[in-house]
């Protein structure tokens, strides 16, 4: 299991979830995959959207968001010996009509829908989606949770929404995985009022700050159900995107926030290139390119059509200023 917040403002969206994977045996929750990937950023044609799951980790034998990023991009190569995707795929992608923000909903219903009870018999799968759609030149956010349990063949209705009060409106949030306990939701509400104690956003980088501090208290919460709940991982991804008024285009952030080191090893035919903790991206979906995840080290930026992403990885080391490594996936 997990645990997911996402936080739809009216003035940005973001998403933050950990990264662990866990397994029964003997009655005893074990660590299975501490460094899985649950999130995915699409650019469909009218929008920009983050995309993460918990519940099953495992479709078809294929991590969980592999097999969602292969239901939304069908020029996915992905390796059929069971070894990973490369980290970037840009040659003989091909061109490909994005869905558009309502189509990756409709898609993402009718997958998880026509999945076998089979495939879901440890444990459900929800599927949380948000970001902003435009519609007739205005830019309106999106927050949608997508569930099916073990015991249907229909969806279910959502259970992780609530709204809270913050700057410029109310603010929908998203709280799903084993995590969501009365403990996590009081330790949210805590800091969130903290962050809320401010009467406005003056300038740019008033905004930029609450924006950031929403964020921290994201991943502060995480990382205290991870103390609290032993399914719950205490290594987070968040996915920022900015609200349309702040940007002359859309823009997005990720970031990594590590409970522990995450060394990677890149080798050429001409030297091997090693670093000692490098930070973790999910996948990136956009018409020209795809990304799978990987390490990085430094930044890297991703151009869509009318998005740019920027992807923060953990800060240069030993010499190395510029790192990108396919994370290798553990599979069922």
């Amino acid at each position: 299991m997990t645990l997911i917040i996402t936080v739809a403002s009216p003035l940005f969206v973001i998403q933050a979830g950990d990264r662990l994977l866990t397994t029964q045996a003997d009655g005893k929750t074990q660590q299975f995959d501490d460094k899985s990937n649950k999130n995915l950023i699409y650019e469909a044609s009218d929008g920009i959207l983050t995309i993460s799951y918990c519940g099953a980790a495992f479709m078809r034998g294929k991590p969980t968001d592999e097999w969602i990023a292969e239901q939304l991009d069908t020029r996915i190569r992905v390796p059929t010996d069971g070894s990973d995707p490369w980290a970037m795929q840009l040659g003989g992608l091909g061109e490909q009509k994005q869905l558009h923000f309502d189509g990756v909903i409709k898609r993402i219903k009718e997958k998880l829908t026509r999945i076998s009870q089979g495939e879901l018999l440890s444990s459900g799968l929800t599927i949380v989606i948000a970001g902003w759609k435009r519609k007739r030149d205005k830019w309106k956010r999106v927050l949608i949770e997508i569930s099916r349990s073990r015991s249907s063949l229909k969806l279910s209705n959502p259970v992780g929404f609530k709204e809270r009060p913050g700057i410029k409106g109310n603010c929908g949030i998203d709280m799903v995985g084993s995590g969501c306990r009365p403990e996590t939701e009081a330790f949210f509400d805590t800091e969130w009022k903290a962050i809320h104690e401010r009467q406005g956003l003056p300038d740019l980088s008033a905004y930029e700050q609450y924006v950031s501090d929403v964020r921290d208290a994201m991943v502060a919460t995480i990382k205290f159900a991870s103390t609290i709940e032993k399914t719950v991982g205490a290594n987070v991804h968040t996915a920022t995107i900015y609200g349309p008024e702040y940007q002359s285009h859309m823009y997005c952030e990720t970031h990594f926030f590590s409970d522990m080191p995450h060394p990677a090893v890149i080798e050429t035919p001409t030297k091997i290139v090693s670093v000692a903790d490098a930070g973790v991206t999910g996948w990136v979906l956009f018409p020209d390119i795809v990304k799978a995840p990987a390490y990085l080290v430094g930044t890297e930026h991703t151009q869509g059509r009318f998005t740019i992403l920027r992807s923060n990885g953990s800060p240069s080391q030993a010499g190395v200023h510029h790192f990108q490594q396919t994370v290798p996936r553990r599979r069922a």
